[in-house]
Order: C-alpha cells, then structure tokens, then sequence
C-alpha cells in the first residue's frame, strides 16, 4: 500500500507527471512492491508487461513518428496521379498501428493496481484515440468537395489543421509515455533509460522538422503553381482575374446587361456557372455573356 500510494502521489493531481505537476525521477520502492504484487490484477508476470508496454511504445512511436509524418509529407510532395489514394491507404495503415497500440494501453491500464487516468500520457492517448476518428471522414469529405469546386473548403482546412494537431499530441506523448514508465517500473514492467528518452526525443524532434518543412514547402508550392496558372490565363489574352490569390468558388446567377468582346464563346441557357476568384468582399464584375453580368 506504501508503494501504491506514493505512484498515485506521483501520477495524481499535482504529482509529477499527473494534471498538476510534471517531472522525472524513479522510486525504488516500486521495484519490491512489483515482485510482492506478483502480476496486478490480471495476474500477468513482470515479463509479461515488460514485452506489452514495450508493444505498445514501439507500435505508438512507429504510427506517429514514422507512419503518420510519411503519409503527410507524401501528399505534399508526391505529384503523381492517384497520389491522394496512396496517402489514404498509407494513413490508415497507420492509423490501424495505433489503433492496436491503444488497445494494449487500455489492457495495460485495466491491469495496473493504481489509477493511470490521472496522468497525462492516457488522457492524451484517449484525446487523441477519439479525434483521429474523424480525420479519415473528413479527408474524403474534403476529397470530393475538392473534386467539385476545384478549391479547399472548411473540410479542407479541418482535415488539414486536426491531422497537423494530433501528429504533434502523439508525438509528444510518446515522451510522456517514457517518462512515465521510467518513474513506475513495477507497474509498467519496463524503465526506459535516460540514454532511450533523448534518442526518442531527436528522432521525433527531427521527424516533426521535416514534416513541418514539407507542409511549408507544399503551401508554398501550391501557391506558385496557382499564380502560374493566373499569369497563364492573362498571357493567353483572357480577363484578369482580381486579386487572385489561388482560391476559386462556383457562382451563380446574375442580371443587368452588356457586352464583352473578350467573350469568344457565349454561353447561353438560365443558369449560368462561371469558375471564378473568391478573394474580395467587394460585389465585382468578373464576365459578360451576351446578356447577363455576374456580380460577386
């Protein structure tokens, strides 16, 4: 009951690593309550645990310092057709490696004689489980509204900004996993040494960096390859576009008439769709055919 209670005192509210506190260290103590415990209440060996919560770190570390980060920096720099299904393939592939190591989390904590949720490392891990739920529906969401208007929408960016989010949860808290199996061994069955931590910490560290990198240089690439396009339009002798900044949306509707000679090929009909820029909160005209203007 020492031991139990001073693990609780470490992981609770305003311990070290619980939601009050944060820090490092191990206590001896836990290591004789381990053996005396004889397995928690599963009744599993040390050995047992040792080789699950090593299962657990490395399917977690793999699906969010490799798998995920790939996956992302892939539909970034990949350019080929069908790029966007191997990205999807790739990310629920790593989302399933997850899933398993969030399994073997949750046994872990089933068996485990002191109350884990109170640390930060499960609560996060739980967070993190429930969002990336969404991701993949949103990615196809964001695919087919893609398809459709040739532009990102608010699936777009949601899809965007939760994967960018829940990489960098996972990531961090494959430390905090660390740390806290380096400060309870009797219960986690395994204590990473210091030498482990800072060789996760850089791997991660320098991962996180390149897909940081590869996102900007996508960004960066996506909107050069949209002011060509511009430029291309203008050089061919069509209207300008103003202030294009490489979005578009699908209007509809118009009135008021007019001509434009730089309409070679009028369209007729009652409904009209013109791809145009979305940029300007002021109403402009962007084409005439025959009769109609439409206005944004």
């Amino acid at each position: 009951m020492i031991a139990a209670t001073t693990v609780s005192a470490q992981y609770g509210p305003g311990g070290q690593y619980g939601p009050g506190g944060f820090g490092g260290g191990s206590d001896s103590g836990d290591n004789d309550f381990g053996s005396s415990f004889g397995g928690g209440r599963g009744g599993f060996s040390s050995e047992s645990r040792h080789k699950i919560i090593v299962a657990h770190g490395v399917l977690a570390a793999l699906a969010f310092v490799l798998f995920f980060p790939v996956g992302s920096i892939l539909i970034r720099l990949g350019s080929f057709r069908g790029v966007w299904i191997v990205h999807g393939i790739f990310q629920l592939f790593a989302y399933v490696v997850y899933i398993a190591a969030f399994g073997l989390g949750v046994w872990m904590i089933n068996n485990i004689p002191v109350n884990m949720l109170d640390n930060y490392h499960p609560i996060i891990g739980i967070i993190v489980f429930v969002f990336l739920f969404f991701q993949p529906i949103l990615g196809f969401v964001h695919h087919l509204k893609f398809k459709k208007y040739s532009r990102r929408t608010i699936w777009s960016y949601g899809h965007l900004w939760l994967g960018r989010i829940l990489i960098t949860l996972g990531m961090i808290n494959g430390g905090l996993g660390l740390l806290l199996a380096s400060d309870a061994p009797a219960f986690t069955g395994f204590a990473p040494s210091q030498g482990q931590i800072i060789a996760y910490g850089v791997i991660a560290g320098i991962m996180w960096l390149l897909w940081v990198s590869a996102s900007i240089y996508g960004e960066r690439k996506r909107t050069i390859s949209s002011r060509a396009a511009v430029n291309k339009e203008v050089d061919a002798g069509s209207p300008a576009r103003p202030y294009d900044d490489g979005k578009e949306l699908y209007a509809y509707g118009g009135s008021y008439s007019c001509s434009d000679p730089h309409i070679a090929n009028p369209i007729t009909g009652s409904e009209l769709m013109l791809k145009v820029t979305d940029a300007s909160s002021e109403p402009s005209t962007v084409a005439c055919y025959n009769t109609k203007t439409f206005t944004l």
